[in-house]
């Protein structure tokens, strides 16, 4: 089986302002497509005048029921704004917030003039050549479809050697060459992320006790209803435990002969599964097991600048894509 598109979907941080404290760990609120307004304040008159960088953090979660994992995600911006403001996406981690996010910016130009099938190096047009979105070693994609499901030929890169910039001109250099021939009018060119592998996932434990052990082979984060948190087993007799998540609190009981499956009630489903194979060992009152449980989701950061003086500001749709091979 591979990942559905459909189980490709993208989840705000637990924190939305636009402070230092801004990020943070994914929460359960959807960022819903086609629906405006949700991600970023209206731009105002003052933001055109002054100028205004905000930032905001979002998660592309991997939905998947049988917890399958995404292989060679990659992730972009279809196209540029038509107005005058920007929109960069940077890389992100499970926790980080806007005190310590990146400056590596990856964003989208267009074509700056035909270009034909085989050839090996094109230039596009960025919105401010001051702003480095291509770098060598990139991956990149190279597209004249309207939509990202709509007819048209996309194809996937990577920049071969230090991009040149000429003003607002970007001239860019693959490895290989195109496969298709490209209109300047309708094509544009994206910098992605490399998201790697993305799957739910356990940590290694921090064990206090004397003589228990604990195997975390035998403990499965979900995709659906995992979180980044950190979880304590705290032993209340030889075989019986309380579990507690760092942000969470307490998300129940259980003992050492029976599967422990905490649920969600966001999702309405565990947010692991812990085998009584886990434990192994003597355990006394009082002893610990601290593990943390990572989602399958990658953090990332959108970036919107309004340069001073902004005279226009089009109503517009920000296009994300998310690629998977797997």
């Amino acid at each position: 089986m591979s990942i559905l598109s459909s189980e490709l979907k993208f989840y705000k941080s637990v924190v939305v302002n636009d402070t230092s404290s801004n990020g943070g760990r994914m929460s359960t609120n959807q960022w819903t497509s086609g629906l405006t307004g949700q991600e970023w304040p209206n731009i105002s008159s003052t933001d055109m005048s002054a100028g205004s960088t905000k930032y905001r953090k979002l998660f592309l979660k991997v939905a998947n029921v049988d917890d399958l994992s995404a292989s060679n995600v990659r992730i972009g911006i279809h196209k540029p704004t038509t107005g005058d403001d920007k929109i960069f996406l940077i890389e992100g981690t499970q926790t980080d917030i806007q005190s310590a996010f990146g400056t590596t910016l990856y964003g989208s130009g267009q074509l700056d003039s035909n270009v034909s099938a085989s050839a090996s190096s094109f230039d596009v047009l960025v919105e401010d050549g001051a702003d480095i979105i291509f770098r060598d070693g990139d991956n990149i994609r190279i597209s004249d479809k309207a939509t990202l499901d709509g007819a048209g030929n996309e194809e996937f890169h990577v920049v071969s050697g230090t991009p040149s910039v000429a003003g607002d001109v970007v001239t860019v250099t693959i490895a290989g060459t195109l496969a298709n021939g490209y209109s300047a009018s309708d094509t544009y060119i994206s910098s992605l992320i490399d998201a790697g592998t993305i799957k739910a996932s356990v940590g290694s434990p921090t064990v206090t006790s004397t003589s228990g052990t604990f195997d975390e082979t035998k403990m499965t984060a979900h995709a659906i209803g995992g979180l980044y948190e950190t979880f304590t087993f705290t032993f209340t007799s030889g075989t019986a435990f309380s579990c507690v998540g760092d942000t969470l609190g307490s998300v129940g009981t259980g003992n050492i002969s029976s599967t422990f499956q905490p649920t969600n009630s966001a999702f309405g489903t565990a947010y692991f599964t812990l085998l009584p194979a886990a434990w192994g060992g003597t355990y006394l009152s009082g002893d610990t097991v601290v593990i943390t449980t990572t989602p399958a989701a990658y953090g990332f950061v959108e970036k919107r600048v309004v340069p001073a003086g902004a005279t226009t500001i089009n109503p517009y749709t920000l296009t994300l894509i998310a690629f998977v091979e797997g």
